[in-house]
């Protein structure tokens, strides 16, 4: 599948959170959660916002590469396992997410976290000289049908941001 294809897919199925992007931001649901855990939320919500209108506003004309269609859809699969396990059962958020997972992924290959973001567990996403880096990616690669895989991310040398 042509870039350009999956881009306007994508633009596609998110062009129904236009109005709700408008509206009421992705972190609405963020004071419910405790402080450490609505932190990080909080910053991928943000990281999830900020990527929207340049989905919306990307010309598919700007893209040629190509996508592996069985990539696509293990990462696909992959989204929805984490959503069963971790998720809210909200499907229209799952969807909202995976647009912007896939387009993260496939198209401006940018990490799936934000770059500065630390976990509770003190691993974090950081960029050095244009490469992109996970403290996490060596551990986190190995859970079950992990998304780490399609995360443009490298394993961090040292697994310790400079």
């Amino acid at each position: 599948m042509k870039t350009s294809q999956l881009l306007e897919k994508i633009k596609k199925d998110l062009e129904k959170y236009q109005e709700i992007m408008k509206k009421e931001p992705a972190d609405f649901k963020l004071n419910k959660l405790p402080g450490e855990v609505k932190d990080i939320h909080k910053t991928m919500s943000q990281y999830n916002q900020d990527n929207f209108p340049e989905i919306m506003n990307s010309a598919s004309e700007d893209y040629n590469g190509e996508v592996d269609v069985e990539d696509l859809k293990d990462m696909e699969a992959r989204i929805d396992h984490y959503f069963q396990l971790h998720g809210s059962g909200d499907d229209e958020f799952k969807e909202f997410i995976k647009g912007i997972s896939i387009y993260l992924t496939f198209i401006a290959r940018k990490p799936l976290h934000p770059p500065g973001i630390t976990f509770s567990n003190k691993t974090t996403v950081y960029e050095t000289d244009g490469v992109f880096y996970c403290t996490g990616k060596k551990m986190f690669i190995r859970d079950e049908l992990s998304l780490c895989k399609y995360c443009i991310c490298q394993s961090s040398p040292a697994d310790t941001p400079p």
